[in-house]
């Protein structure tokens, strides 16, 4: 088994995804470990793109050899089925998943299935698409031309909001939009002003403040689908993670970069492939989109990528390289260029930048157990 890990590993490094896949389906799906249900979920998904008729035929064997499953692990087969496009085939495996963890009192991945089917059901029949392109035209945009800001929140990151909205406040505008993912980000957040705040508790299955792992994937969906119909109502939409702090005016940045389409931060992380292809990623947790006509296109490909990867930061990534990049030019404030006629500009990390130490303007940063007041400090704020 190790040795095919190892492999399967080594082939996805070379962007082999049917070979990957073909040599991690030899095991059963027990014997993996999680990160490895992970990546033949994902090779899975990549080689569906060149070889579809093969990927449904190795699916189909993947469940035949895995009768014999958890809940746990049915939950991951649909998964699995929604990103190689099969939705039906997914909506069965969320309801042998939920009916079965029901049955054996694990009340955590029946919570999670039922959810997961549902909102499968929302996303099939428009309903889910239709009401938050309502609620987004409820949604007045700012009149001093700031972005309105779009923002996740669990109740586990109440003071990290605290220091990232008096950041917010004071750098970009008072226009921001709050999704509210369990019971007590919704109940403090009423306690700020001029927030508005969306209830999208009924997405997420959590345990003792723990959130399933298989629901977390519709946070990054869920935060396109209202970053769409945000700028199909007319908002230039700044989306940015409760660990991405402004530290300097973001506006003048935003103004120094007037034919951007979209501007998002530059970085190197995942997904690999596409950092090995193109030298670099966009990171989804700094993006500001403009409600131009290309703009809006690329945002209605890019919730229906969202849809089948469950991931955002894959899904726009894995666009650009599908639809390539023209005229890449390095100023001295931004790296610029085109894909399928939407311009993208990305500021230099001297100015937004993935470190706690360094950014002039916004410094997004993965907390390590410091303190608020530590983080204080090292932002300087």
């Amino acid at each position: 088994m190790r040795l095919g890990v190892a492999l399967s590993k080594a082939l996805a490094r070379m962007h082999l995804w049917y070979p990957a896949a073909v040599v991690l389906a030899q095991t059963q799906l027990r014997d993996l470990d999680s990160h490895s249900i992970r990546r033949l979920s994902y090779v899975l998904m990549l080689s569906h793109r060149m070889k579809p008729g093969s990927v449904h035929a190795l699916f189909r064997r993947i469940v035949e050899d895995n009768r014999e499953r958890s809940p746990e692990l049915t939950l991951g087969l649909a998964e699995m089925a929604t990103r190689i496009e099969e939705p039906t085939l997914a909506d069965d495996f969320l309801d042998d998943a939920e009916k079965n963890a029901t049955a054996s009192g694990d009340a955590f991945v029946a919570d999670a299935a039922h959810r997961l089917r549902k909102l499968s059901v929302a996303l099939q029949d428009g309903s889910l698409q239709t009401h938050i392109r309502d609620e987004a035209n409820t949604i007045t945009a700012s009149s001093d031309g700031s972005p309105t800001v779009l923002v996740p929140l669990s109740g586990g990151y109440l003071s990290l909001f605290d220091l990232w909205i008096q950041q917010v406040r004071k750098h970009i505008g008072s226009r921001i939009v709050v999704l509210a993912m369990d019971d007590v980000a919704l109940q403090v957040t009423k306690t700020y002003d001029n927030i508005h705040i969306v209830d999208c508790r009924s997405f997420f299955a959590w345990n003792e403040g723990k959130l399933h792992p298989k629901t977390r994937g519709v946070l990054w969906l869920v935060r396109t689908l209202y970053l769409r119909a945000l700028v199909a109502a007319g908002h230039s939409v700044m989306v940015l993670d409760l660990d991405a702090i402004p530290v300097g005016d973001v506006l003048p940045l935003l103004a120094s970069l007037p034919d951007a389409d979209v501007i998002a931060q530059l970085d190197h992380s995942i997904p690999m492939d596409v950092d090995r292809a193109l030298g670099f990623v966009l990171c989804c947790g700094f993006m500001l989109w403009r409600p131009t006509v290309a703009a809006q296109a690329l945002l209605d490909r890019f919730a229906a990528a969202a849809q089948v990867e469950r991931d955002d930061q894959l899904a726009l990534n894995h666009l650009l390289v599908a639809d390539g990049i023209v005229e890449k030019t390095n100023g001295a404030n931004a790296m610029r260029f085109g894909s399928a006629g939407v311009q993208f500009a990305c500021p230099d990390p001297s100015l937004v930048s993935r470190t706690l130490h360094t950014g002039s303007v916004v410094r997004h940063f993965h907390q390590q157990g410091q303190t608020i007041d530590e983080l204080r400090k090292a932002l300087g704020v």
